[in-house]
C-alpha cells in the first residue's frame, strides 16, 4: 500500500532568510587608515613643500653689539604635484534574469558589493606598491639570517638571537634624526610578521604574568603598539584571489614579510608634515568620499542589448610619498 513520505509532501525551494556570500570585513583594509586622505577638486594640481633643514639649522646667530643688526637668514621652497588616476569595474544584469530572480538573492546589491570589494583589494595592493615596499623611503634596512651589519636586522623569526623591540627603537631613532625631529608614530606589518611577533620571547617578556610561548598571554594589537612605542599598529591581512575567473581559487595575504615605521598626522593641512598622503579626487559625479563612486545605469542604450541595469564602481586617487625622510622600511624581516 503506497504511503506518503517526507520527500513527497515537500518540494525543495531556496530559503528566503539565508544566502552565503564571502565578503571580507572592510575593517580588514588599511589603505585608507595609515595615511591621511586629502580631498582634491581637480584630477591634478601642485602643493608646496618647505625645506626641512631651514627650520633646524644651528650656528647662524651672532652676538649683537650696540646698534648692530641680527644676521639675516632665508627659507627655501619647492613644489610637487599629484595626479589621481581613475580606476573602474562594472557588472550588468539582463532583463529576463532579474525578472526571474528569487527575492533572497538580491543580485543587484551583491553585484555592487562584489565590485566594491574587488576595488578595495586592488587599492590595498596599490598601498603595498606605493608605501609598503623596499627602497621607497628615506631609510631602508634588510632582514638577514646571520649576524647583521649596518642597515640590517636579524630575522625576527629567529627567536633565540633576534631583537625586534631594539630594532624598531633603532629604526625610530634613525627616522627621527633624518626627519629633523619627528618620532614615528605608526607601525605597519604583514600578517606573517604579526603572527611571529606575538610568540617572540622579547614581546612575551614585556607582558605581565610570566607568559611563555607555551603559556602565552593575549597579545592585542594595542599592546603591540605600546611595546613598540607607537600610537598606531596596523596589520596587512586582507586576502586576494590571484586566480583567473573559472580557475581554482588561489588565496594569499596581501603584503610580504616586511615591516614599516613612519610618522603620520591624524589630519593634514597647512604646514603639516606627513610621510604619505592619498589624494582623493571627489569631484567625479556620485562620489561618496575617498574618491569612490557607485553608479547605476539604465536606459534604451542598454535595453537594445537586453541589459536591464549596469552597475559601475570607480575610484580616483593618487597614493604619494610626500615626506620620504619620515618613513623607514625593513625588507624581508622574516627568513
Amino acid at each position: 500500500m503506497p504511503m506518503l513520505t517526507p520527500s513527497k509532501v515537500h518540494i525543495d525551494a531556496p530559503l528566503t532568510n539565508l544566502t552565503l556570500a564571502y565578503l571580507q570585513s572592510q575593517d580588514t583594509f588599511i589603505a585608507d587608515k595609515v595615511f591621511p586622505t586629502v580631498d582634491v577638486q581637480k584630477q591634478s594640481d601642485k602643493y608646496y613643500k618647505y625645506n626641512q633643514g631651514d627650520f633646524n639649522r644651528s650656528g647662524q646667530r651672532k652676538q649683537l653689539a650696540p646698534r648692530t643688526r641680527p644676521e639675516r637668514v632665508g627659507m627655501s621652497l619647492s613644489n610637487d604635484n599629484y595626479f589621481a588616476d581613475v580606476f573602474g569595474l562594472a557588472t550588468d544584469f539582463d532583463e529576463q534574469t532579474l525578472a526571474n530572480e528569487d527575492a533572497a538573492l538580491e543580485t543587484r546589491a551583491m553585484g555592487a558589493q562584489m565590485l566594491t570589494m574587488n576595488m578595495l583589494i586592488d587599492r590595498e595592493k596599490d598601498f603595498v606598491t606605493n608605501f609598503f615596499s623596499d627602497n621607497v623611503w628615506g631609510t631602508n634596512w634588510d632582514g638577514v639570517a646571520g649576524a647583521p651589519s649596518a642597515n640590517e636586522v636579524r630575522n625576527w623569526d629567529d627567536y633565540t638571537n633576534s631583537t625586534p623591540i631594539v630594532d624598531v627603537r633603532n629604526l625610530s631613532r634613525t627616522i627621527k634624526l633624518k626627519s629633523g625631529g619627528f618620532k614615528p608614530n605608526t607601525m605597519v606589518v604583514s600578517k606573517a610578521v604579526r603572527d611571529v611577533l606575538v610568540d617572540h620571547p622579547d614581546i612575551l617578556a614585556r607582558l605581565n604574568g610570566g607568559s611563555t610561548v607555551n603559556n602565552p598571554a593575549l597579545i592585542t594589537d594595542a599592546k603591540l603598539a605600546e611595546i613598540f612605542e607607537v600610537e598606531n599598529f596596523y596589520i596587512l591581512e586582507a586576502i586576494e584571489n590571484t586566480a583567473a575567473e573559472g580557475a581554482a581559487d588561489v588565496n594569499a595575504f596581501i603584503g610580504g614579510n616586511d615591516a614599516m615605521l613612519c610618522y603620520t598626522p591624524s589630519t593634514v593641512g597647512l604646514r603639516t608634515p606627513a610621510a604619505g598622503v592619498t589624494f582623493a579626487w571627489n569631484s567625479l559625479p556620485g562620489s561618496s568620499g575617498a574618491g569612490l563612486t557607485v553608479e547605476s545605469f539604465t536606459g534604451d542604450f542598454l535595453r537594445v542589448e537586453g541589459i536591464a541595469e549596469e552597475i559601475q564602481v570607480k575610484m580616483a586617487y593618487d597614493m604619494k610619498i610626500v615626506g620620504a625622510d619620515l618613513g623607514g622600511f625593513i625588507n624581508s624581516v622574516l627568513a
